[in-house]
């Protein structure tokens, strides 16, 4: 593989090269591209180009630190949507509330906001990102772990087990039938409602209990409170 120093010269021979040409082929006065001005623009772009992936952003040089600040910042955010999952999702889909679902899976603005542009999350789909990024914080870099691995598959299960939650508010899904092979959608009936609902809130728990799992396995290491099962 070529090492970021050989690609910068390559490029900055090109670039070098490109301004000859079109200083030879121009009738207008030629733009003089200095290497001294080609250099500070490679030097932007390797930059850009060195950019890593998305990380905790209360990254420092010890990880237990990190995961003490993740804790901080993370645990209350998730106790608060698990808190919902537990004690009003059971409710809702026992009295078959689906407008109460529907809203504490969705995204709207903020009517207070003037320039409506702050968005409000419902309780359910606002622990997408604090699960997310709690769970990047027991990795570096792009190296994750196990545990991180763990998490995230944990977060993806949790996902699927919401869109079951929705389509039991949805007023239209995908036809099980022939039909659905074209793309046909029908209105769901009582029973398919009330068995999405079922089926997500026991996906759901079994999700959040697996991620929990290997949280606590971590949080042993930093002398923090576990948090509860579902």
């Amino acid at each position: 593989l070529m090492t970021t120093m050989a690609l910068t010269r390559l490029l900055l021979a090109l670039l070098l090269a490109l301004a000859s040409v079109d200083a030879l082929t121009s009738k207008a006065p030629a733009s003089k591209l200095s290497r001294r001005d080609a250099t500070k623009f490679l030097s932007a772009g390797v930059a850009v180009c060195a950019v890593p992936l998305p990380v905790f952003a209360g990254a420092s040089s010890d990880l237990k630190t990190d995961r003490v600040a993740a804790y901080k910042k993370y645990q209350p955010r998730i106790a608060a949507g698990i808190n919902y999952w537990k004690s009003d999702l059971p409710k809702q889909v026992a009295s078959k509330d689906y407008a109460a679902i529907t809203a504490a899976l969705s995204v709207s603005i903020d009517p207070k906001d003037k320039k409506q542009k702050r968005k409000v999350y419902g309780p359910l789909v606002a622990l997408f990102s604090p699960m997310e990024l709690w769970a990047s914080s027991f990795s570096r870099g792009a190296q994750r772990t196990e545990e991180t691995l763990a998490m995230l598959s944990a977060l993806d299960d949790f996902k699927a087990a919401t869109v079951l939650l929705e389509e039991a508010g949805a007023t239209q899904v995908k036809d099980s039938g022939l039909l659905g092979i074209f793309g046909a959608k029908k209105e769901p009936s009582g029973a398919e409602r009330e068995r999405n609902a079922r089926q997500g809130l026991e996906a759901g728990t079994k999700a959040l209990n697996a991620y929990i799992d290997v949280l606590n396995t971590q949080l042993k290491s930093i002398n923090e409170d576990p948090v509860p099962r579902v």
